[in-house]
């Protein structure tokens, strides 16, 4: 399963601002596949405010007349609600669960559903899904925007799909570079006076146990780094001026 293989059907939406968030929202995640469902015609002039750069998502999504043309194709259907009752589905995943689901499809296309933005998924729209998916949110005020709840979505599916994504890795600096970046900082502090009444013992500990608890990241240690031997390298060139300076 990839980006492309999923669907994003919108069910009789009613604001086309909501259709522009709804396409920048999937653009942001990878996806592109957007249908349309009981709508005749779209202001797109109205919808590209809030689509910004996603108006290509826009101008290729498909209309159509049915949620049943929307997708008759797909080996599995989401309905997203967060509404319970007589006729409507008994169990929901969450998002997450969702993202699993779709990622462990090999071949075929996955449609999630939602609904009118003032009354969500009716239930005979919820039957023609093969299973429910529910945002958890605060029961003061459960309701979401539909692009948020796009987003929400979309988000979780990404994730699963593409690992994550460009992120940074955290790699915490190991306890020996701590001890040589706190041994830097006390020479350089020693060479510009620092020390004169106090203690650079006491100071490596109040140091080390400071960054430890912070737990310092490589880049971070190494910046630090930097600056204390650029210091260091000013001391030596006479850029700084030695003085007695009380801790």
């Amino acid at each position: 399963m990839t980006a492309a293989d999923v669907r994003i059907v919108l069910v009789r939406p009613k604001e086309d601002k909501n259709i522009g968030s709804v396409c920048r929202a999937m653009k942001t995640m990878g996806f592109s596949n957007l249908f349309i469902v009981g709508r005749e015609s779209i202001d797109r002039s109205e919808a590209a405010i809030t689509a910004v750069h996603a108006v290509d998502v826009l101008d290729r999504a498909v209309r159509c007349e049915s949620l049943n043309e929307a997708i008759e194709d797909s080996v599995l259907v989401a309905g997203t609600t967060r509404r319970r009752g007589k006729w409507r589905k008994y169990f929901a995943l969450a998002p997450e669960q969702l993202a699993e689901r779709v990622a462990a499809i090999d071949g075929g296309t996955c449609a999630i559903v939602f609904g009118n933005e003032a009354s969500g998924l009716k239930a005979e729209e919820l039957s023609r899904c093969h299973l429910a998916v529910r945002i958890p949110s605060s029961p003061r005020f459960p309701s979401l925007n539909l692009s948020h709840a796009v987003q929400i979505i979309t988000y979780q599916i990404f994730r699963r799909l593409e690992g994550g994504g460009e992120t940074d890795t955290f790699r915490p600096v190991s306890s020996g570079a701590l001890d040589s970046l706190v041994s830097l900082m006390i020479a350089t502090l020693s060479n510009i006076g620092f020390f004169t009444q106090g203690d650079p013992r006491e100071m490596s500990v109040f140091l080390r146990d400071i960054f430890a608890r912070a737990t310092l990241e490589k880049r971070e240690a190494d910046r630090l780094a930097g600056i204390f031997r650029k210091i260091s390298g000013l001391i030596a060139g006479g850029g700084i001026e030695r003085k007695g300076i009380d801790p």
